[in-house]
């Protein structure tokens, strides 16, 4: 796949179950946001999302919020997309006119529901709330006494009112109670922990299993013998590795075979994997993101021809076990038994393993200019990003 650059960022309910997501696209990943011409990058986001990737590869059988601007709404047959699959997002300073109004008009005869994406009761995308199902507010302000307004200003429109921006766990709570339905931004990844909180006891369980694995002494006998001592992890771990995942083609019928068949690094890496995902009160998106952090920067490390790809997995999977767990990271790496190398990727992202991270947190939420890794191409970076998410919707889909 050439010259595609797939983004997407998820919106979340008040239950923290995805909404929607929002397609970032642009035509390579060397590209600036601010030079790219919407109408053509709309017309890319049309043509690979839903011609050459295809819709379900990047997002599964969610709802997409898809950005265009006022050519498209001039020739509404132009946005040829699935109308029970995708919203129209219209920029804040869309002007409104007739023509605009008849566009509107038409994509909502066929079927369209219509986005602002950014309203408030002074811009111009104002003038078009008769048309919206979904608007999007800029929760990052200290004025709540104007956003409350802006709130207020919907009335009685029935419209799901979207916070964007939204930094951390408390603000979220905080926007819930002003009623706000849906949140977007990075408040799932930043845990709000207080000082002294003890950790519930499966996450204590769940540390003190991936800790035993992440041992580098840790043997195949010794792997397959702890995994052995969890019933449940056992049966999951056995149907994880007969998954069309693994690419073995003869049923797995133990945990040694599996790590004879697969390598002891392959076997640690899916039960942590496998550990992670039965931790009480997990958020499905967030342990989603882990997996494709994991995925994406093993691939970036194996083009870039690097050493030690597994422990790249190691590091993308782990940025996001703070927010799994609810614990400060600094607290989290006193435990577990990594390289001074590991340990700087997940603290600061330092290194060429923290590198990479950086580069899956500029994919995750669009922002082509820091998604570089090494020498490769963004085309390439490209590719391992969309390998990752495809083989991490796969992998939690065989978890279930």
């Amino acid at each position: 796949m050439a010259d595609c650059f797939v983004g997407r960022q998820p919106i979340f309910d008040v239950n923290n179950r995805v909404f929607a997501y929002d397609l970032l696209y642009r035509s390579s990943l060397e590209n600036k946001v601010g030079d790219v011409n919407l109408t053509v990058a709309t017309s890319r986001v049309i043509i690979d999302a839903f011609v050459e990737i295809g819709l379900d590869n990047v997002v599964g059988r969610n709802r997409v919020l898809l950005n265009v601007d006022r050519n498209f709404l001039l020739d509404p047959d132009l946005v040829f997309v699935p109308a029970d699959r995708v919203a129209i997002q219209l920029p804040e300073d869309l002007e409104t006119d007739a023509e605009v109004r008849a566009g509107l008009d038409h994509l909502q005869e066929l079927g369209y529901k219509i986005a602002l994406g950014g309203y408030s009761r002074t811009s111009a995308s104002a003038a078009l709330l008769s048309y919206a199902s979904i608007v999007k507010i800029d929760a990052l302000t200290d004025d709540d006494a104007a956003l409350a307004a802006d709130l207020a200003s919907i009335g009685q429109h029935r419209v799901v009112k979207v916070a964007k921006r939204v930094e951390t766990a408390e603000r979220r709570d905080q926007l819930v109670e002003m009623g706000f339905d849906c949140f977007q931004g990075h408040f799932l990844a930043k845990p709000e922990v207080v000082s002294g909180e003890r950790m519930p006891s499966n996450r204590i369980a769940v540390l003190d299993l991936v800790t035993k694995i992440c041992d580098p002494d840790l043997g195949g006998d010794e792997l397959a013998e702890l995994i052995a001592m969890d019933a449940t992890l056992s049966l999951r771990t056995l149907r994880f590795v007969n998954s069309p995942l693994s690419g073995l083609s003869n049923e797995v019928e133990s945990i040694h075979h599996a790590t004879v068949l697969l390598g002891r690094n392959i076997i640690k890496s899916w039960v942590m994997l496998l550990a992670i995902t039965g931790l009480d009160n997990n958020v499905p998106e967030l342990v989603t993101t882990a997996f494709v952090r994991a995925k994406l920067c093993e691939r970036l490390a194996s083009e870039a021809g690097l050493a030690g790809t597994d422990s790249f997995f190691t590091v993308g999977l782990f940025s996001l076990m703070d927010a799994l767990m609810g614990t400060p990271m600094p607290n989290l790496l006193e435990t577990l038994p990594f390289s001074p190398e590991v340990k700087g990727a997940l603290s600061d992202r330092s290194g060429v393993r923290g590198e990479a991270v950086a580069c899956a947190e500029s994919l995750e939420v669009g922002a082509p200019d820091g998604a570089g890794f090494q020498n490769l191409s963004g085309d390439r970076i490209a590719d391992c990003y969309l390998e990752a998410v495809n083989w991490a919707d796969e992998a939690v889909a065989s978890m279930r």
